[in-house]
């Protein structure tokens, strides 16, 4: 799936409230990157890390799912700032020293966090200062690399992320924007 057709499919159901108001755009997308990219490193430092309570092992759908939430945000970024997903330059493997694999998906783990940090940065400047958006560009071109890597570490495809992150979407939300919970109340 190109990333720009994810991004078109993946967005349409977003709250209208939220879809018409900037500030509330911003506020939403912001706080959803880095709610989900917690999430992302939670299901791994628990199962990498155990002990202190956290007796978990790997949840490989969970962590798709949340990567795929991950994706969506990003998607909701990219949309707000009028970036064509597809112009991310497509995740290519980089060969790395053999790192050994709880030392590698920390390693990711901690990237995804500080690329999300510096995608916040970029994306609240870009909403001010159009020639920021060539940076926020590539701090979002790092963390679809991050995610990727992870993906791959864990045997995970990308395709098989959106479509699932799509279908939890439609699950959630009507084509108006409104929680399918909602309606049933």
């Amino acid at each position: 799936m190109e990333l720009e057709e994810y991004k078109q499919i993946a967005v349409q159901r977003l709250n209208k409230t939220i879809a018409h108001n900037d500030k509330e755009k911003m506020y939403y997308a912001c706080m959803g990157l880095m709610e989900e990219t917690g999430e992302v490193i939670a299901e791994l430092r628990k199962p990498l890390f155990k002990g202190n309570f956290h007796e978990k092992s790997l949840d490989l759908e969970e962590i798709k799912s949340e990567l795929g939430d991950l994706m969506w945000y990003i998607a909701l970024i990219c949309r707000n700032c009028n970036i064509n997903m597809n112009q991310i330059k497509k995740y290519t493997e980089k060969k790395e020293e053999n790192i050994l694999k709880r030392e590698k998906l920390i390693q990711i783990a901690i990237k995804l966090g500080e690329h999300s940090g510096k995608i916040l940065e970029y994306y609240r400047k870009t909403l001010s200062n159009e020639s920021d958006k060539v940076k926020l560009m590539e701090f979002i071109e790092n963390q679809y690399i991050s995610i990727n890597e992870l993906a791959e570490n864990l045997g995970l495809k990308i395709d098989e992320i959106l479509k699932l992150n799509i279908e939890k979407c439609y699950s959630r939300y009507n084509e108006k924007g409104e929680s399918i919970r909602e309606n049933e109340k």
